[in-house]
């Protein structure tokens, strides 16, 4: 690549990532306020040209990711370390040394929930199962997953930082990332396999609570063999 292209190339880098300052915090107040929306929204993207999709969005995996890294660098901010609470010679500890690493980890884990709530909503559906069926309603199921991950992250940060209030704030936070959770995707089980409110709030809890059960499993997992 010649000079020109790797200055044009650093041109739309940074207007990208100047546009994420606009677009992030709108796209999570627009699936705080409407979520049902929002994966409708990303539905429809889906059918567009790459180059078209999401742009008046970030895109849902992308909202996902830079949601984990804002996170983590909340946490350093103030001064919380992830590795503090594992063995200092465990081979978990030394991987998760590496700030790469422990936002690759973490990515993963994460979205181990929108995966597992995408796989029993397909099951449910009986849809076969492929890279192409899979896309739409993990994509989804990002959007929804980010905002519980952030105020869950933020819950946990508030939580560790000590104290009786912060603890009361922190099992606050947590409760109302849990609630908002079941009754976004117990209205996304309800439109997606046309269920009544009853069944539909059965459907939604139950995949939240399978979702964080691997996704925690996962992460103990880690832990242990680590």
């Amino acid at each position: 690549m010649d000079f020109i292209g790797i200055i044009r190339s650093l041109e739309e880098l940074l207007y990208e990532v100047m546009t994420w300052l606009i677009f992030y915090p709108r796209t999570m107040l627009r699936i705080l306020i409407n979520p049902t929306q929002m994966t409708l929204y990303s539905d429809t993207e889906l059918h567009d040209t790459p180059t078209e999709r999401y742009t008046d969005s970030l895109s849902p995996p992308l909202l996902l990711m830079l949601t984990i890294a804002l996170t983590h660098g909340i946490e350093l901010a103030v001064g919380l370390k992830a590795t503090s609470d594992l063995r200092a010679d465990s081979v978990l500890a030394g991987i998760m040394a590496s700030e790469k690493n422990l936002l690759i980890i973490r990515a993963l884990v994460t979205a181990i929930i929108p995966l597992v709530i995408a796989l029993v909503a397909m099951r449910a559906q009986r849809q076969p199962l492929d890279r192409n069926t899979l896309r739409q309603p993990f994509f989804s199921q990002c959007f929804l997953a980010t905002p519980f991950a952030f105020v869950l992250s933020m819950a946990n940060v508030i939580g560790r930082r000590g104290g009786d209030t912060a603890d009361g704030i922190a099992v606050a936070l947590a409760i109302a990332a849990f609630i908002w959770f079941c009754w976004a995707e117990t209205r996304w089980v309800g439109r997606q396999q046309d269920l009544g409110p009853g069944k539909a709030l059965l459907a939604g809890v139950g995949s939240v609570a399978l979702a964080m059960a691997v996704a925690l499993g996962v992460a103990a997992a880690m832990t242990l063999l680590l």
